[in-house]
């Protein structure tokens, strides 16, 4: 007779309940687990209270994930960070944590569409409104600002038309009326951007975008102070929109090569604007480094390079543009941005699709304006496939 377990039982118990704090490792494992071990009742309850550090339950925290929020904090020169889902659960989150029903919002019109239809169509529901503004008109925001507002709210260079928020501007006036800067950060990761810096408060980014950098993986993070991070917490703990294990490791190892991919980006975003800028079948290139952009000196102090996102505005409409995506065949016709492979996209008919076509034309979303996420591909391949696509309207 033997205490040994069957094997039956050996064979499910497997693994359990080892102790891997001592093993350092050049990369940062994925811990994909729900649960967690604990010495003793009161250290597991400690632990949920916060009380002393550890995990309780993967919704809540998990030792891969963790080490994305640290590594996205430092980028961001925050005090803390908070990994989501998706780049929407972030922000929808972050705007529930600091809204109550009443609030009032003051939104740059010029935002991401998914955005603008959370901001519209859903908190609506909730008694929270919106003002949407133009995010150069000083004036207009300042105005625009109530005594329940809470949040002012932007995107430092705008999806798609890649208008520009002074954020120096911005701050005096959220500091001015005790609101919240909010800024979503997609479209210039650092080292682009670090909009704390500039006095905003909290950072989102879908993280589907650049920081993964390889249309593999869908995510967001938001970045601020301990007290702002705790108070978004609850919000994701409740509702549930956690990110996986597997997708923080897949992060993470996908911003290790963000600081040179931003740059090859940047130089091809830079190349290709010069290049539809002085082409006759295109009206209008938006490209924040362009000397002709209006907003140029600001970009020029505000920006550590320009990104890799431009919109151009074919001639013809929306069968020109039609025919250009239909026509390329090294730049991927489809959704999404910041990918090391150059994408495009038509934002009338994806991204703002939910917009009427009033409210597209007001932000400037025409039916010939195309948005192109620029990747790291050699350039000559780039203006050739760009070329031969419009020759083809």
């Amino acid at each position: 007779m033997t205490n040994k377990p069957h094997l039956l039982t050996r064979l499910i118990k497997a693994g359990e309940g080892l102790d891997l704090s001592n093993i350092r490792t050049p990369s940062v494992p994925i811990f994909q687990t729900t649960n967690y071990l604990y010495d003793d009742v009161e250290s597991g309850t400690q632990i949920l209270l916060s009380q002393r550090p550890g995990h309780i339950y993967a919704r809540y925290t998990n030792p891969t994930v963790d080490a994305l929020n640290e590594i996205v904090a430092g980028l961001e020169e925050s005090e803390s960070a908070l990994s989501f889902a998706s780049g929407m659960a972030a922000i929808s989150s972050t705007i529930l944590a600091f809204c109550q029903p009443g609030d009032h919002i003051v939104s740059s019109a010029y935002i991401y569409g998914g955005t603008y239809n959370f901001f519209r169509n859903q908190l609506s529901r909730l008694n929270i409104s919106v003002t949407f503004v133009d995010p150069r008109d000083h004036k207009a925001l300042a105005a625009a600002i109530r005594s329940e507002t809470k949040i002012l709210y932007t995107e430092p260079l705008a999806n798609p038309t890649l208008i520009s928020s002074d954020l120096s501007f911005w701050h005096k006036l959220a500091k001015k009326h005790n609101c919240k800067l909010i800024v979503d950060n997609t479209f210039t990761p650092p080292p682009i951007l670090q909009p704390l810096n500039w006095g905003c408060d909290i950072v989102i980014h879908s993280a589907t975008k650049y920081l993964g950098g390889h249309s593999d993986l869908m995510g967001g993070i938001v970045c601020g102070s301990g007290t702002n991070i705790e108070a978004i917490r609850p919000v994701m703990n409740t509702y549930g929109p956690t990110i996986a294990p597997l997708i923080a490791w897949l992060l993470i190892r996908g911003i290790r090569t963000l600081g040179v991919r931003i740059e090859r980006q940047n130089a091809n975003a830079m190349a290709l604007a010069e290049f539809l800028h002085d082409h006759d079948k295109v009206n209008k290139v938006f490209y924040a480094g362009l000397a002709s952009n209006p907003q140029f000196e600001i970009n020029r102090v505000q920006f550590n390079g320009f990104s890799g996102m431009l919109a151009f505005e074919v001639r013809g409409g929306w069968e020109a543009a039609k025919t250009v995506m239909e026509n390329l065949k090294t730049i991927l016709f489809t959704v999404s941005l910041g990918d090391i492979s150059s994408l495009i996209s038509h934002p009338a008919s994806t991204s703002h699709v939910y917009l009427s076509p009033e409210e597209r034309a007001q932000i400037g979303v025409t039916e010939g304006l195309l948005r192109l996420s620029v990747g790291i591909e050699f350039i000559d391949d780039l203006k050739a496939d760009l070329s031969q696509a419009l020759a083809a309207i």
